[in-house]
């Protein structure tokens, strides 16, 4: 930040600043680019100035201004097929709203999604720490569920990315796999056995492995990456560890989480250049300010 740039942070208190930061952050690596005042008004629900249900009015009413056309919703709570999680000949995701404009959907839903990701870290959501599949399908459903009544439904269809496909026979599957890894060390606290930096190295490892097992599973239509790195975060600080998502930028996530993906026709993924992401993100909280 050069000295003519004003962290917009700075009026809240250490703590706030740092999980809202860290909240947007998490946003950004999915294409976020928020602007300043949309900054502000995430402040001023840091400050309790506004209260949650206010501030979501309030974003659904600006999305609804801004949009060049809005219908009937036409939304369920459980899609059966890929084409019934878009409205017919758009790519406009069916939304509580009936909101047809891309562009104002995602303002709404990045503004959103921060907001409750900011409430979640900051402890102030109830949901149960299990760091399970209903785990995360909370965490999904509190990010994005004031926006899309499917959220925290898992997918009963598959769905493809790029170069990526994601099968919806999998998903739990995998959402067990990356259950065992985190609980194999979440209960045993910080890693003393070999030094603070090896320790750091061996959760980073671990973290990562976690999280292409999480990318693989892709259990939602939408907000993947956003509740999955919502829930590592909160499993990082059980052991004393903060994962800064703003030390690297979006291409270098997504080409991690790309190439973690397995070779066709097989089940386990490759963590190897999330590990090198996650080497750079992970820090103890002594380290990063908190």
């Amino acid at each position: 930040m050069t000295s003519e740039q004003v962290d917009p942070f700075a009026r809240l208190d250490r703590e706030r600043a740092h999980r809202l930061r860290g909240a947007v952050a998490n946003a950004a690596l999915e294409g976020w680019r928020p602007e300043p005042a949309a900054l502000q008004r995430l402040c001023t629900l840091a400050e309790g100035i506004v209260d949650i249900d206010t501030f979501i009015s309030e974003a659904v009413d600006r999305a609804l201004a801004a949009a060049t056309e809005v219908g009937p919703p036409d939304a369920v709570e459980t899609p059966q097929s890929f084409p019934d999680t878009v409205y017919p000949g758009t790519r406009v995701l069916r939304n509580r709203f009936g909101i047809r404009d891309g562009a104002a959907l995602t303002q709404l839903e990045f503004e959103v999604g921060t907001a409750q990701g900011y409430r979640i870290e900051m402890g102030l959501a109830d949901i149960p720490a299990t760091y399970d599949g209903p785990h995360l399908a909370a965490i999904h459903r509190t990010l994005f569920g004031a926006v899309y009544p499917w959220a925290g439904a898992y997918r009963k269809y598959d769905m493809g990315l790029g170069h990526s496909a994601f099968h919806a026979d999998r998903i739990e599957r995998y959402l067990d796999d990356a259950h065992r890894l985190l609980h194999r060390r979440l209960p045993h606290g910080r890693f003393r056995r070999r030094g603070q930096r090896l320790d750091r190295l061996h959760y980073a490892r671990l973290a990562a492995e976690a999280y292409a097992y999480l990318n693989c599973a892709h259990p939602f239509r939408e907000g993947n990456g956003r509740a999955s790195k919502t829930l590592l975060q909160l499993a990082s600080g059980e052991i004393g560890y903060r994962l800064n998502f703003d030390v690297i930028t979006k291409a270098q996530w997504d080409n991690a989480s790309r190439l973690s993906s397995p070779d066709h026709g097989r089940y386990r993924p490759s963590s190897e250049y999330l590990f090198q992401v996650f080497t750079a993100i992970t820090a103890q909280h002594s380290d990063d300010g908190a």
